[in-house]
């Protein structure tokens, strides 16, 4: 019986959405918060940033460590701690003068860690049912 290879490549596309996302978020909250200031910071909470992260994370822990098993590169993941880093220290350590560089930061190095397993992956796979 032939061994099936099962890919994960929509959740890879979606772990790289999150983190454009989440830097879309943390570049847009300023002029939200700007230009409607009845909506208060209350409306978008630092829980939906965390909850944004943190699923965003999860899902790139999972996914990268599955196809460096497969490419054996680990800089994608060494930039996913990077900007893991980043992102705790933005929301639970910085002023909130510094927050949004230290979030957008993260979110960038974290869109970059999935982009260059994407990469390393379609570099790797040896499948020829696979599609890049």
């Amino acid at each position: 019986m032939r061994k099936i290879f099962t890919h994960y490549h929509n959740l890879n596309k979606v772990g790289l959405w999150l983190s454009i996302l989440c830097t879309i978020h943390c570049l847009a909250m300023p002029f939200i918060l700007t230009s409607l200031p009845y909506l208060g910071k209350n409306a978008i909470s630092e829980r939906s940033e965390i909850l944004l992260i943190a699923v965003s994370a999860g899902l790139a822990i999972y996914l990268l460590r599955k196809d460096y098993k497969n490419h054996h590169n680990s800089t994608p993941l060494r930039l996913l701690v990077v900007a893991l880093i980043f992102n705790v220290l933005g929301i639970f350590f910085v002023s909130h003068t510094y927050e949004m560089f230290f979030n957008v930061t993260g979110g960038l190095l974290m869109a970059s860690a999935y982009g260059l397993n994407w990469y390393w992956h379609k570099r790797a796979c040896h499948s020829p049912n696979h599609q890049h």
